[in-house]
Order: structure tokens, then sequence, then C-alpha cells
């Protein structure tokens, strides 16, 4: 029944696809197992498309909130995990509105991630090896069960981003 369930699903989220199967069951696995998925490949192979129908495959099922961005090297963390609370910082405490951003996600979808500031790296290693984001004092509990970043192209000729990226790497599946 379960098998029936997954390979019905599976069907759905392929439809009109060729050559993504593969991509589609390692994708529908690092839901199922709460891991993390990067897939590499040249534009326009369906990265965000694959990214896109596992979102809204999920959100038929529980109806978890999603988020999607597209990272530059000018992003800044108000965009992925919420603005400062203006009420809190006059009360001289630091916090961010998170509701409807990133730590309010069930599913993320974070595009061109390794193009992203050391402060929003920063914040997200903690997130996706700890499932912890710090909001100020509080450290609350990510409750994501995806982070999905497609990668069209790596950081190249950055030396200083060697050791930060090949540790950053190691929390995610790869394929294509």
């Amino acid at each position: 029944m379960i098998k029936q369930k997954i390979q019905t699903l599976l069907s759905q989220m392929n439809h009109d696809l060729v050559g993504r199967e593969e991509a589609f069951k390692i994708a529908l696995l690092t839901v199922l197992s709460g891991e993390n998925i990067v897939l590499i490949g040249p534009p326009g192979t369906g990265k965000s498309m694959i990214a896109r129908r596992i979102a809204e495959s999920i959100e038929r099922v529980d109806g978890g909130g999603y988020f999607e961005y597209l990272l530059t090297k000018f992003s800044t963390p108000e965009e992925i995990f919420g603005p400062l609370s203006i009420a809190e910082l006059k009360a001289d405490r630091f916090k961010r509105n998170t509701v409807g951003y990133l730590p309010g996600a069930q599913i993320a979808f974070l595009d061109e991630i390794f193009k992203a500031s050391s402060s929003i790296l920063n914040s997200l290693l903690t997130i996706l090896n700890e499932r912890i984001f710090h909001n100020g004092a509080n450290a609350q509990k990510f409750r994501y069960s995806l982070l999905y970043p497609p990668q069209t192209s790596f950081l190249q000729g950055k030396r200083s981003w060697l050791l930060f990226m090949t540790v950053f790497w190691f929390v995610f599946l790869w394929i294509m």
C-alpha cells in the first residue's frame, strides 16, 4: 500500500519530464529521511522544477509552509531569516519576525545557496547541522523537512571559501 502511494507520487511528480525519475526518487528519499539535498547541473536541466514539484507534493499532504529564495552575494540575513522586530529592539531584545521566512517553513528551496554571504552561510550551517535557529537569545528548533538548494555554478578562485565550502557541502546528499 505504501509502495503504491510512493510510486503514484513519483509518477505524478515526473509527469512531462524526461530522465528525471532517479532525481525524484532520491529527492523523495531525502524528504522521508529528513536529510538535505543539493542538485548540481547546468541551467535548464530541471533542478528548480524538481524542487518545486517535491514542495507541491508535500504541501498537498501536510500543508506545511514553503519558502523559496534566490541567493546572491548581496542577499541579507533579513531576506532569509526575517526582519528585526522594532518592538523587540525598543525593549532591548534582538529578535526576528520569522513568519513567512525560512525559520517558519516546512520546506525550503534556496537557489544558488553557495553564492550567499558568509553571514547567511554561517547561520545556515547551524540550521543544517543542528536543526536550530538562533533568534536573538532564543534557540528555536528548526522544523524543515528539506532544504533544497539547486546549484548551477561553483565559487572559483576564492581560496578563503575553500574550507568553509568543504564543511558546508558535507551536510548535503548529492545528485545529478
